[in-house]
């Protein structure tokens, strides 16, 4: 069993119609704001992936999905609370994850991260792979979606390992 929520098809065609109601917009300013105040490492990682121009914000707008699958599954219900359900990456995963990259090399490692997440979250993959061919640069889009499944999957397994 993951440590991070599952995501449920329902939970998807939730988000899609919030970002469709809404707009990406307005959904992207106010994950923005709660990833700058209880997920800051997780957002540098996400912006750094992203990079600039409309690229980078098309790339940032499907990680803000990503995430608010995560977050709206992990609080049970789309009308629960403000408090952030979901680990906070800490500068210690975030170094971990570049060990892990430069010992087994960018490829292995993303293959794993990628394993990790269509064993741990089909649905959420499904969201990924199909952001990600659209794209032309489909490796490295859905590279950036498995590394920032693995920096919350392996935060969330250090935080439950601390708690018991």
């Amino acid at each position: 069993m993951s440590v991070l929520p599952r995501v449920t098809e329902l939970t998807r065609e939730r988000i899609s119609r919030e970002f469709d109601d809404f707009g990406p917009d307005a959904c992207m300013a106010e994950i923005t704001a709660e990833l700058r105040e209880h997920n800051p490492e997780l957002l540098d990682m996400a912006t750094r992936w992203a990079g600039n121009g409309s690229e980078g914000m098309s790339l940032m707008t499907a990680f803000g999905m990503f995430y608010r699958l995560l977050a709206a599954e992990a609080r049970g219900s789309l009308d629960a609370g403000r408090l952030n359900p979901l680990p906070r990456v800490s500068t210690d995963v975030r170094d971990l994850l570049v060990e892990r990259i430069d010992r087994a090399g960018g490829e292995s490692f993303t293959r794993e991260a990628i394993e990790n997440l269509e064993d741990l979250n089909p649905e959420l993959l499904h969201m990924a792979h199909a952001f990600a061919s659209r794209r032309t640069d489909y490796g490295r889009t859905i590279e950036g979606f498995a590394l920032l499944h693995e920096a919350l999957l392996i935060q969330a397994r250090r935080d439950r390992a601390r708690r018991h």
